[in-house]
């Protein structure tokens, strides 16, 4: 499936986003603060563009 003009490709790899990802919830200490519940939601839409960016569609 090729992304739609409504869901951008990502700029960044899935690896890189899911460090980020990872790093943010260890900085935190698994308690998030409001910035970082924000972060969070941009990086998981940001991690869900890169997923949708790299399905292909069977013919």
């Amino acid at each position: 499936m090729s992304p739609t003009p409504d869901q951008p490709v990502p700029d960044r790899p899935l690896a890189e986003i899911n460090t980020d990802i990872r790093g943010l919830f260890a900085r935190a200490q698994g308690r998030l603060s409001d910035t970082e519940r924000a972060r969070h939601a941009a990086l998981l839409e940001e991690w869900a563009a890169a997923i949708r960016a790299s399905i292909v569609t069977a013919a």
